[in-house]
């Protein structure tokens, strides 16, 4: 699988500029997740306001590091690794990727379209990020070494990073 980078890259650019920005889109995320999954809720400890902001920082960062593996697959494993302290089980995956489709597809037909290649897109990078996420989970000595490299301690966290969620590229 090819990930087409340049249309993950130019429709997350939109989002962030249309209907309302990313401000918009990550509270409607959260809206649509708590209405239609309602069993992820307790996973959630920081309210909406403030968890918009590290999912657009995460998404941003997964966007802007897709064309650089060397750093955005440890970050997945290291992400997929540190969801374990939240409570998240593979079996959530589906439901976050398939809200955040359904919400970016509504976000973005507001003000513009929203394409069959877009779905396809945006439904083969979700798919492998929760893959890769969920890999780790299920084997997170198995990263150890490779988290370590990278920067990051055994259970995903980096040493006195308030803000793990950001990736540098």
């Amino acid at each position: 699988m090819s990930l087409n980078t340049a249309l993950l890259a130019e429709t997350f650019q939109r989002a962030q500029q249309e209907n309302g920005g990313a401000q918009a889109l990550g509270m409607r995320f959260y809206q649509r997740l708590f209405e239609k999954y309602p069993a992820v809720r307790p996973l959630f400890n920081t309210p909406p306001e403030a968890q918009h902001k590290k999912l657009m920082a995460s998404l941003g960062a997964i966007v802007a590091g897709v064309s650089n593996t060397e750093k955005l697959v440890p970050y997945l494993h290291a992400m997929g690794i540190r969801h374990l302290k939240y409570g998240t089980e593979a079996a959530h995956y589906p439901a976050v990727g398939e809200n955040l489709i359904a919400v970016l597809k509504e976000h973005l037909s507001t003000e513009g379209s929203w394409t069959d290649e877009m779905e396809t897109s945006w439904t083969e990078a979700v798919n492998l990020i929760a893959s890769i996420m969920i890999d780790a989970a299920n084997q997170p000595e198995q990263f150890k070494g490779e988290l370590t490299a990278a920067g990051y301690e055994a259970d995903g966290f980096k040493p006195a990073d308030p803000q793990p969620w950001l990736l540098a590229v």
